[in-house]
């Protein structure tokens, strides 16, 4: 079965949900994931910048949503409810960090005053840069050289 791409495009949202056609890997956890979760509706599409994105996604085989509890048996029923809530394709409709800390199964590991709050958001703005390879060894050379200062020894 031949897939759509949108290799093209320069969304960070279509790459993130494994569109890439040279990074098989992510291609197939995604498909798994699907087909645990089942196949989002075109509501839950909505997020999706990129029409090639939404278009790659609603070309692949429908999935049904398989059943956490048969799926996963060995889990507490807590453990499922969790995991239910935080693999929902829409990250609008996932549980937020807030609540999957008050979540009751995270209930013995929830502590108030020992769960600081990040001010502002990450910025993962280096993991954009376009380095030549070069700088690429460049960069991995100095982090070697942190850890073993003198290359003699």
């Amino acid at each position: 079965m031949k897939f759509l791409c949108c290799c093209s495009t320069q969304s960070t949202v279509a790459h993130y949900y494994c569109v890439h056609a040279c990074n098989i890997i992510p291609c197939v956890l995604f498909l798994l994931v699907l087909k645990l979760i089942g196949s989002p509706d075109d509501a839950s599409l909505g997020f999706l910048r990129s029409d090639n994105a939404r278009r790659y996604v609603r070309q692949l085989p429908q999935c049904r949503k398989q059943n956490f509890s048969t799926r996963f048996p060995n889990n507490s029923a807590g453990a499922v409810d969790l995991l239910e809530k935080m693999l929902v394709f829409d990250p609008n409709k996932r549980i937020t960090v807030d609540g999957a800390l008050c979540h009751p199964y995270l209930a013995t590991l929830h502590d108030i005053n020992d769960e600081p709050v990040c001010p502002r958001p990450f910025n993962f703005d280096f993991e954009h840069s376009s380095c030549t390879e070069d700088h690429i060894k460049e960069l991995i050379w100095r982090e070697s050289v942190k850890f073993n200062p003198d290359p003699t020894s």
